[in-house]
């Protein structure tokens, strides 16, 4: 059995015997048919992985590589418009682009907003000494700063831009991230502000292991433990049943994740370096996405 079969099938067992229902609420999210779609949550919720084998599902399918489609568009393509998962036959977004063939100002947009960041560098600016601002984005800072000052603890990456929500067609449910180092290892955390665990959660979890991959490949760093903060951690209502039948199942071991090593430079990175080896896993259990 894999550990994170297990974990899972803990944290759902919790949600469905533990967790409060918001039918009390008014609830944003509707099903397709117009019905509201209500949860059952538990606050606050913590997934902590070792990273001693590759956090995926095999009591059902998980579509790794739309997974990595995904990642590889919001961190590497770093821009809303969906015309690359469009290229490689990924629909998850449909239901949030607009006619525009954009997010809007969400993700990859604010992954690849240019930043201004000081790389110690001094310039003479009407007369003063002052710093050097370079511009660059989020990913190019993170990783330079990963590099050149390990011990920092503000290797953060943060998806919630106040100022941009309005122009958001989703909220980011991944918000922020915190990279530290310690002895040698590169640790990830992080934060979720609303988890949908049927779908979202087994998506976000791979995702963010295959992340941390590929960042300690290109900063030369061994891999630390995988974080999961998630703050409404939850399962809708008409996830329950398929849930309880997909965590009755018994589960197989972990597959292989198999990274291109030939690759140093981030944005290099695509689809063709990304092997999943020896995945067995169950047959995949349809479930209705709430909008």
């Amino acid at each position: 059995m894999s550990k994170f079969d297990l974990i899972y099938k803990e944290m759902v067992e919790d949600i469905i015997n533990n967790g409060v229902w918001d039918k009390d609420q008014e609830v944003r999210t509707k099903w397709k048919d117009g019905t509201p779609a209500y949860t059952k949550s538990i606050v606050s919720k913590q997934i902590r992985l070792d990273n001693t084998e590759v956090p995926i599902l095999t009591t059902k399918k998980v579509a790794w590589k739309t997974a990595i489609h995904e990642l590889i568009w919001f961190y590497i393509k770093r821009t809303s418009d969906v015309s690359y998962l469009r290229e490689n036959n990924v629909k998850i977004w449909e239901e949030w682009t607009g006619n525009n063939n954009s997010i809007g100002k969400a993700y990859g947009y604010q992954l690849g907003k240019r930043i201004d960041v000081d790389r110690g560098e001094k310039a003479e600016y009407y007369g003063s000494i002052v710093d050097v601002m370079t511009p660059t984005n989020q990913v190019d800072n993170l990783i330079h700063e990963l590099k050149t000052n390990p011990s920092s603890r503000r290797h953060v990456i943060s998806l919630w831009n106040i100022d941009d929500l309005r122009f958001m067609n989703l909220y980011p449910c991944v918000w922020h991230s915190q990279w530290l180092v310690k002895e040698g290892k590169l640790h990830l955390i992080v934060g979720v502000r609303s988890n949908d665990v049927a779908l979202g959660n087994p998506f976000n979890i791979f995702q963010y292991y295959v992340l941390q991959r590929m960042i300690s490949q290109v900063t030369g760093y061994e891999m630390g433990t995988l974080t999961f903060n998630i703050n409404d951690c939850h399962v809708y209502e008409r996830h329950i049943d398929p849930l309880k039948e997909q965590i009755s199942r018994t589960s197989y071991e972990a597959p292989e994740l198999w990274i291109n090593p030939d690759i140093k430079n981030f944005d290099d990175f695509t689809i063709d370096d990304f092997k999943l080896i020896n995945y067995k896993h169950h047959d995949k259990i349809p479930m209705e996405v709430a909008i």
